[in-house]
């Protein structure tokens, strides 16, 4: 964990060589050396934007919840290997289920929405997906284990819309 300089508060840091000031962190969104693979994921809840009432925001059921807790439940139980490697999709398209994502691909209000969380570091944000248009969104820590960090609850997929959806 490092110190944001612009407002004091703890936030994940990836493991990298001292770089110049306000250098993006790096989130793993492709296969990591050695033993950050076969680790298990660790949660934090420091991160999450309960104050965003935009397109998307934590104003949720107890369904819900009980369904991003069981999420983090089950995925405890695999490493990042094994979670990277899950696929979707049956005869449609398929592909990797949860994933990195670069930040320039998410949506103009989530950008602009990391930085007034000062997170806007992150070049890349990480989600796993619940459901067909459910996701929740956040960023990991370089540290071993690797620490996911949830930051948003995307019920309808808005946070990095497909072009569909457009």
């Amino acid at each position: 964990m490092g110190s944001n300089k612009r407002s004091g508060k703890q936030v994940p840091t990836a493991a990298v060589p001292a770089a110049p000031e306000r250098a993006p962190r790096r989130l793993s969104g492709v296969a990591t050396p050695g033993e950050l693979d076969e680790a298990h994921p660790v949660w934090r809840a420091s991160l999450l934007d309960r104050e965003h009432a935009g397109s998307w925001s934590w104003e949720i059921t107890d369904v819900t919840l009980l369904k991003i807790i069981t999420l983090l439940s089950d995925m405890e139980r695999l490493t990042w290997r094994e979670i990277r490697q899950q696929q979707t999709g049956g005869n449609r398209r398929r592909g990797a289920k949860h994933k990195s994502i670069p930040r320039d691909h998410l949506c103009k209000e989530a950008q602009d929405r990391l930085e007034e969380l000062q997170l806007d570091d992150f070049e890349e944000l990480f989600r796993f997906r619940t459901g067909n248009m459910e996701r929740l969104w956040g960023v990991l820590s370089g540290d071993n284990p690797k620490v996911f960090y949830p930051i948003w609850w995307d019920a309808d997929h808005l946070v990095c819309p497909t072009k569909d959806q457009n």
